[in-house]
This record gives C-alpha cells, sequence and structure tokens, in this order.
C-alpha cells in the first residue's frame, strides 16, 4: 500500500462508525473534501480527533488511531 496519503485510497467517505488500528470504534460526523486532515470523528470517551479521508491521524507515519475500516453491522 503507497505511504504517501495523497495516493492512498479514500476509507473516510461518510459520516458514520469507523474502526482504529487498535480496535476501537470512532465516530466520524464530518468527512474532509479534500486533502487536509478535516474528518472530524470522536473516541467513546469523548476525545475529539482529526483524520485525512485515507484513514491516517499523521501524514508520515502510522499510528495504532489510525482508521483502517468502515464498521459494517451485521444483522
Amino acid at each position: 500500500m503507497p505511504t504517501d496519503i495523497f495516493l492512498m485510497p479514500p476509507i473516510i467517505t461518510a459520516p458514520g462508525q469507523y474502526r482504529t488500528r487498535r480496535g476501537e470504534l470512532v465516530t466520524i460526523t464530518e468527512v474532509a473534501k479534500g486533502h487536509m486532515f478535516a474528518c472530524r470523528g470522536t473516541y467513546p470517551c469523548g476525545t475529539v480527533d482529526h483524520w485525512h479521508k485515507s484513514g491516517r491521524l499523521y501524514a508520515g507515519r502510522e499510528s495504532i488511531n489510525d482508521i483502517i475500516s468502515k464498521n459494517f453491522k451485521t444483522s
């Protein structure tokens, strides 16, 4: 997978629940329109953070708080 976040496919595409690399469920409430770190979300503890649409929390490295997938509910 590319390490340049500008070449990575978007993971955060709409508001909803997503999983981090650590396994936490975060709720994304705002989605970035460009290549800004403007996907706004909240951890279960209430802490607010901002991600790139690729799911990365930081531009230059991976983090346990990177978003790695959308949380699809199963019925």
